[in-house]
């Protein structure tokens, strides 16, 4: 058996060592990469102290809409036992402002003794917005609800 001798100058080596040469610089980079990290996180995510269930209606004709929340705590120390589960607390006198794009605020509420709180604006006030932010802190604990419309 004759084995072909490859020319150090051929366009078929150079691709080859071209080739390997990405593959090997990849490597190294990816390995430094991902080698890299850190325990202090940007931000840290952590469940919202509130549940909040939404109730809207939009008047295309008069250009306005009016969005109602309910916002409960929610008591999850029976999640195991299911003759007990998830038990919901409607929340009185919770402080919430109303983001559109997430820092213009549009309104300011607090729930009544039922738990609700009612947004009302009209569409051009919303300056083109799709998304209301209800953004609040109950039990020193901060929350941002996002809700589109």
């Amino acid at each position: 058996m004759k084995l072909l001798k490859i020319k150090k100058d051929s366009p078929i080596t150079t691709g080859i060592v071209g080739i390997l040469f990405a593959i090997f610089v990849t490597l190294v980079l990816a390995s430094l990469l991902t080698s890299c990290t850190s325990d202090d996180l940007a931000f840290e995510v952590i469940e919202s102290p509130v549940l909040a269930l939404f109730e809207e209606e939009i008047d295309d004709a008069a250009g306005s809409i009016s969005m109602t929340a309910t916002f409960y705590e929610l008591d999850k120390s029976g999640i195991l036992d299911k003759s007990i589960g998830i038990d919901s607390t409607l929340i009185s006198g919770l402080s919430v402002t109303v983001f559109i794009n997430e820092t213009t605020e549009v309104g300011s509420l607090t729930t009544g003794s039922d738990g609700t709180a009612t947004f009302e604006k009209t569409i051009s006030e919303l300056n083109g917005a799709s998304r209301l932010e209800w953004v609040g802190t109950y039990n020193d604990t901060p929350f941002r609800i996002y809700r589109n419309f």
